[in-house]
């Protein structure tokens, strides 16, 4: 009896896990494309003023990505990276067309990344 309660308990712990993962993976993404919003519309006010918001879509990711790094695979995470750091740049630049493009490459990560991870029984199979 004893033995069972135990597997029972474990696997309520690794079925927890799994649902607080996928919640968490849909949360990031979330908050992290109203970010990439607020950066595209400042981008289109104005290029030199979307840098405070490009560095707060920056800060951001760096914060919340190390709980994704432990559980998903670092591709995506790192991808996501390289694009805020490619955005900064061409901010700093004053290329809004290239930062522009870029902002929607982020939105489009953040659209799509959360699928890519969530659970699916294709996956597994």
């Amino acid at each position: 009896m004893r033995r069972l309660i135990l597997a029972i308990s474990v696997l309520l712990l690794i079925v927890g896990f799994g649902v607080f993962e996928q919640i968490y993976i849909v949360k990031l993404y979330d908050r992290t494309r109203s970010r990439a919003e607020e950066v595209k519309a400042a981008i289109s006010a104005d290029v030199t003023s979307a840098l405070s918001a490009a560095e707060e879509l920056k800060e951001g990711w760096l914060r919340d990505r190390s709980f994704l790094e432990a559980v998903t695979p670092h591709n995506e995470t790192k991808e996501m990276v390289l694009r805020i750091a490619e955005l900064i740049g061409y901010i700093e630049a004053k290329d809004d067309k290239s930062a522009t493009a870029t902002v929607e490459i982020i939105l489009e990560m953040c659209a799509n990344t959360p699928h890519i991870l969530a659970f699916h029984w294709e996956h597994i199979f």
